[in-house]
């Protein structure tokens, strides 16, 4: 009862900050959306995989009206939605020479499924899951596959491109675009020259738009027929004043502006609304949306005060509810040191018989801070590469076997260690085969089965150097593990 107090009052004490800190359910399952939609998601795949299912554990408790569960929860998947973006960010920054090849190879393609552009990206995916579980070495191989991968791309997807552009210059250069869009055919050449010297070998660096050309010809190209159009005209300019008054008419509209007191009407001649009052109309929208969302702060600000309050309110009457209970509470503690006494000294005296069922030397028993028991069968030997059990060592485990039925409510672990010598799998193997045998000798002497469990652990649980023999002698071992109590 007590210990129930205590919690419901930490828990009331810090709610009111910890509401003022954290998104709120809605929000947070918004920006969760947000980044697995956006095109950040894939650098870390496994993080907000996990922000996504710690979020769906608040949803649950929040239908449970389970308020502490909801909050973890939520703090949990926050810092997880956190971590997915500065994994994105680290990995943005750190590759971006694989990313830069990767667009200029998608935009080389044209966008258009190629199976050696699909590979190149797998190998991206691949990278970033790499990444995102720290394996540096790994990663470091599948950048430099994937750049070589990507390169390999645009070398095949370039020189195709490369021709509609030039062809494309062409094309604008007829159309007249040397003369009326000379800035736009320039920068066409200009472009067009330095892919060339690429891939002619000439230059080692490679374009990192490659269709940026063949937009500006064609761009050159319409500008060309445009200029010209208006040339042939006499009444262009006055198109242009018009068609710039209808877009600033339409803006005006959708902005609910109004020209000499009435409603913008476009078809109107004589109707014009001035830039300058465009950019008024925008920046007072931007100052009325900021003053709108000052008030919702507000307003969320008047009710986290209020539930402070309330809060505040529950805490005292708490309080004065522990008070009342004080003599129950120690009462209760008391009573809880004289059953912990108990069993310890229940414990000790169960584990000082385990010692005199052993001989010195035979075994090592170390209890662990958990309330688990280690039994290191240090007389146990096995002949080299060999699984069968001694007949001289069954004496020893009929005593072990004696000693494990004073622990019935406790499963037992057997683990078959091995020193580093020979094949490491085939050293998992034999450590396995004579954990197996100890089990199946104590099951034989009448010990259930379905406590025991075997396992084989190789050599990858050293407790000594295996520099050494009597090292390795002391790392080839049978331990016996009480588990802890429940």
């Amino acid at each position: 009862m007590a210990k129930r107090l205590l919690s419901v009052l930490f828990l009331l004490l810090f709610l009111p900050s910890s509401l003022l800190a954290e998104e709120s359910l809605e929000s947070l399952t918004q920006n969760i959306e947000a980044f697995i939609k956006s095109p950040d998601s894939r650098f870390a795949p496994a993080t907000i995989a996990r922000a996504q299912a710690v979020l769906g554990a608040a949803l649950v408790a929040d239908r449970k009206h389970d308020a502490k569960a909801r909050q973890d929860s939520l703090q949990t998947a926050e810092a997880m939605l956190a971590s997915a973006r500065e994994q994105a960010k680290n990995f943005k920054s750190r590759y971006k020479d694989v990313l830069q090849l990767e667009q200029a190879a998608t935009e080389a393609s044209d966008n258009i499924p190629d199976s050696d552009l699909d590979a190149a990206k797998h190998r991206v995916r691949a990278l970033a899951r790499a990444f995102e579980h720290g394996d540096l070495n790994q990663s470091v191989k599948l950048a430099t596959d994937a750049k070589e991968a990507f390169k390999s791309v645009l070398d095949s997807k370039l020189p195709p491109l490369l021709g509609k552009t030039d062809a494309a210059l062409l094309t604008a250069s007829r159309a007249g675009a040397k003369r009326y869009a000379p800035q736009a055919y320039q920068a066409a050449q200009k472009w067009l020259a330095s892919a060339l010297a690429y891939t002619d070998g000439l230059s080692n660096h490679w374009p990192r738009h490659p269709a940026r050309g063949l937009k500006l010809a064609n761009a050159a190209r319409e500008l060309a027929l445009q200029v010209k159009q208006w040339r042939k005209h006499a009444d262009s300019h006055e198109q242009l004043v018009l068609q710039a008054r209808q877009e600033r008419l339409r803006i005006a509209g959708a902005l609910g502006m109004n020209v000499d007191g009435v409603n913008v009407d476009a078809t109107d001649a004589t109707a014009d609304v001035d830039i300058n009052a465009l950019l008024q109309r925008i920046n007072d929208l931007k100052s009325a949306l900021a003053q709108e969302r000052q008030a919702h702060k507000n307003d969320i600000a008047a009710l986290k005060q209020a539930h402070a309050l309330e809060m505040s309110e529950k805490i005292a009457t708490l309080r004065n509810e522990m008070a009342r209970s004080q003599r129950q509470q120690v009462g209760e503690l008391k009573e809880a040191f004289r059953a912990k006494l108990q069993r310890e000294t229940f414990e000790t005296r169960r584990q000082q018989q385990l010692h005199k069922l052993f001989k010195k030397g035979e075994v090592e028993i170390l209890a662990n801070l958990d309330g688990s028991l280690l039994i290191r069968l240090v007389a146990l030997k096995f002949a080299p590469g060999k699984t069968a059990i001694d007949q001289k060592y069954f004496d020893l485990l009929s005593r072990l076997k004696t000693g494990l039925e004073q622990y019935p409510d406790r499963k037992i672990t057997i683990e078959g260690h091995t020193d580093n010598k020979g094949d490491a799998k085939a050293n998992q193997k034999l450590s396995l085969k004579r954990a197996e045998v100890v089990r199946d000798f104590l099951t034989a002497a009448g010990m259930s089965s379905g406590r025991l469990k075997a396992l084989g652990y190789g050599e990858v649980r050293p407790v000594a150097s295996n520099d050494y023999e009597r090292g390795r002698a002391m790392n080839r071992r049978i331990d016996i593990i009480i588990q802890a109590p429940h």
